[in-house]
């Protein structure tokens, strides 16, 4: 395992995947924020139609269900933003890791490769459950494993 440095093609790929990140964070805060606008606009209408005027009750569930929505949209925000990071200082770095190693386990749910060195490797497509463990396998990942340029088998 060793660190060589990015080529500018490679570069280019990390900067396109750091903006493929920022860009689903902030359609997904948007989507969640919409979604959560319109519903209790919608919630409000109904209650004020059924009832004839503004309920203390209805308004006290809306702030529950609100900020039963928030709590996972902000763990969420937060993990992207961890991500984000990390494609940042990879950048800043530039350098990428390389080398050979024998997989140690594979988790069959996400197609995720430990190797023996400890870096996790995501499955290619094109390798779909060709690996076995005790492999021995060619990668190349950035120093955070947040993206893998290539995984193939020796």
């Amino acid at each position: 395992m060793k660190e060589v440095n990015l080529t500018n093609r490679e570069t280019k790929t990390l900067e396109d995947e750091l903006f493929k990140y920022k860009s689903h964070r902030k359609k997904k805060l948007k989507s969640f924020l919409t979604t959560t606008f319109i519903g209790v606009l919608i919630g409000g209408l109904i209650a004020y139609k059924n009832n004839g005027g503004i309920i203390f009750k209805y308004f006290v569930g809306l702030l529950i269900v609100i900020t039963l929505y928030l709590i996972p949209s902000i763990i969420a925000f937060l993990l992207a933003k961890r991500g984000i990071t990390n494609l940042t200082t990879d950048i800043k770095k530039g350098k990428k890791i390389e080398g050979k190693a024998n997989i140690k386990s594979i988790n069959f749910f996400n197609r995720t490769i430990i190797l023996s060195n400890g870096i996790k490797v995501v499955e290619p497509i094109e390798y779909y459950k060709t690996f076995n463990v005790g492999d021995l396998i060619k990668f190349k990942v950035s120093p955070s494993n947040e993206y893998i340029f290539k995984c193939s088998k020796v």
